[in-house]
């Protein structure tokens, strides 16, 4: 019994210590990439080796400053609190963090044009659409499927590599959770969606039922859907209809609404009818 109970953790090991060279090596290319990143904090953490866990979680935190993006780096305020009492350079950088969290949150609105703003809206968005994937968000859902007891732990294991190795690939393909359970045959699907369905507030739906008009489909880039994995089916009134495979992701729920310029409401499918969606809605393109 403890043989086996070794091997699978040996196993689990080896997936995420796999996990963690693709990620590096994505680093080798793209150094201030934040998903690889972040990715690499957590398994680090995972693994107990805190020294490593420890510089990606600085490189992280430092990318994010300088990138303006105080909000996120605020998030990973409590992990490098945990570093900090024996380090002072974490300490500067937590300082450092909640200094400039503060002086963005006092700042007084700076006047502007109109016109200006809206130069800014479009731009943003326009360069959010071509970010399109974001692998920490994934790694996120997958950790919180860990923590709820709907993964074990080599499940998640396997999960975190196959991702890796998915995002690794230069593919115009959508790459999520989903996917990968649908591709492993996991055997409690229906339990993990019925499970984020209710966590995340978004109703399953089959999308095989819906006719995809041209009109709500258009409304977000094809790029954009393929890669956020994230699609406006129908319209009700004034507002849209859409499925989202990742909804833990806010942010993505916000860049939605945004691009679509109408409130969203957002529910779930199965990937494998998510990528039919796609195959039409390309197939109805190329007509």
């Amino acid at each position: 019994m403890n043989k086996k109970q070794d091997k699978s953790r040996k196993d689990v090991e080896a997936e995420i210590w796999s996990a963690i060279t693709a990620f590096e090596q994505i680093l080798e290319v793209l150094p201030n990439d934040r998903a690889s990143l972040e990715a690499l904090a957590h398994a680090y953490e995972q693994m107990g080796d805190h020294t490593k866990a420890k510089e990606y979680f600085v490189r992280f935190a430092n990318v994010l400053l300088e990138e303006g993006d105080y909000e996120s780096a605020s998030s990973l305020l409590d992990k490098l609190k945990a570093y900090a009492q024996e380090d002072e350079n974490v300490n500067a950088l937590v300082k450092r963090i909640n200094s400039l969290v503060q002086k963005k949150t006092s700042s007084p609105p700076s006047v502007v044009s109109a016109e200006s703003i809206l130069e800014k809206k479009v731009a943003g968005e326009e360069k959010k659409a071509a970010a399109g994937f974001n692998i920490s968000e994934e790694l996120a859902l997958a950790w919180s499927l860990l923590e709820a007891n709907q993964l074990t732990q080599d499940e998640y294991a396997g999960i975190v590599q196959d991702l890796s190795e998915m995002s690794a690939r230069e593919s115009v393909s959508t790459i999520s959770v989903l996917h990968v359970l649908e591709a492993r045959a996991f055997k409690n699907l229906e339990k993990i969606v019925a499970y984020i369905s209710h966590k995340y507030g978004t109703p399953y739906i089959s999308l095989s039922t819906f006719e995809l008009r041209p009109e709500p489909v258009s409304v977000l880039p094809i790029e954009f859907i393929i890669k956020c994995g994230v699609l406006i089916f129908d319209f009700i009134g004034k507002d849209a209809l859409a499925v989202i495979l990742n909804p833990a992701n806010k942010q993505l729920r916000k860049e939605v609404e945004n691009l679509a310029q109408r409130k969203c409401h957002f529910y779930i499918t199965l990937a494998s009818e998510f990528d039919k969606a796609i195959e039409k809605i390309r197939a109805g393109n190329q007509a």
